[in-house]
């Protein structure tokens, strides 16, 4: 049976030790696939408005050379997301790194909000939304970042192609522990597929102090919550399988195509 590692982590120093202990420790668990939150590599977006464009590139070209060294040192792949220094600004995106390469995913909807505006901030440009999935240890894969998850858009697109499991790296704060719940056991119930949140914790100051929760999460294909962490710096080591026995179960796609055809 596959397994999946989340480490649910505040944003880590430029020191690889934490990190390496806990790819030790996913790798002695059985996982080859681990899983960072969002704002886990680079300090929270809030703070990025206010530091010099030097040491972020600092620190984001530090992460990745440690995801790189540590994914050939465990025979790991490991998805993170990262902020990626550009000439003309930033971008937001999340890497999947292997021992052998490293993919970019860059994220397509960023919040707007007059709180947390990203897409003013970040240079990301989308012609036209296209979901970024992979195969892991014969399993289907597709990767949202936490906003995306919104969007009918990308769901079509994971049940269209079938997808066994949605990774779904996050940062999400307000005490929104209920409201995400409801959303990703919907989504992989209707949509027939499991689900991994993995959400930071710590805090970041803004206009207040805002606190990251956790609660990083596994939901199978049937919408029920499998497995969930706490508070704290922790580690959830997912078994995800294939979403076949759901999709036959409840044929959501079959049955939908009759009316489409008419």
């Amino acid at each position: 049976m596959s397994k999946i590692a989340a480490l649910q982590f505040p944003t880590l120093s430029l020191s690889e030790s934490r990190l390496d202990y806990y790819l030790k420790e996913a790798k002695e668990s059985g996982a080859n696939l681990v899983v960072l939150g969002e704002y886990v590599l680079n300090s929270f977006f809030a703070e990025l408005l206010t530091m010099p464009k030097s040491m972020i590139k600092e620190q984001s070209e530090a992460k990745k050379k440690s995801l790189e060294n540590l994914a050939k040192k465990y025979e790991l792949e490991i998805i993170a997301p990262l902020v990626s220094v550009e000439s003309k600004g930033y971008q937001k995106v999340c890497l999947k790194v292997s021992p052998s390469a490293v993919k970019s995913y860059e994220q397509q909807i960023l919040m707007p909000y007059t709180h947390w505006n990203e897409a003013k901030f970040f240079i990301n440009k989308t012609d036209k939304i296209k979901l970024f999935s992979f195969t892991y240890e014969k399993l289907k894969c597709a990767l949202l970042f936490g906003f995306e998850t919104h969007f009918d858009l990308f769901w079509q697109e994971i049940r269209a192609k079938k997808i066994d499991l949605v990774i779904v790296p996050s940062a999400c704060t307000f005490g929104s522990q209920k409201r995400w719940e409801e959303l990703l056991k919907t989504r992989a119930f209707l949509n027939q597929t499991s689900i991994l949140r993995v959400n930071r914790i710590g805090s970041a100051k803004h206009s207040e102090e805002w606190k990251f929760y956790g609660d990083s999460f596994f939901i199978d294909a049937f919408g029920e919550m499998k497995d969930r962490l706490g508070g704290e710096e922790e580690m959830l080591i997912a078994q995800p399988q294939s979403a076949s026995e759901a999709r036959k179960l409840w044929a959501f796609d079959k049955i939908i195509k009759v009316y489409e055809n008419e």
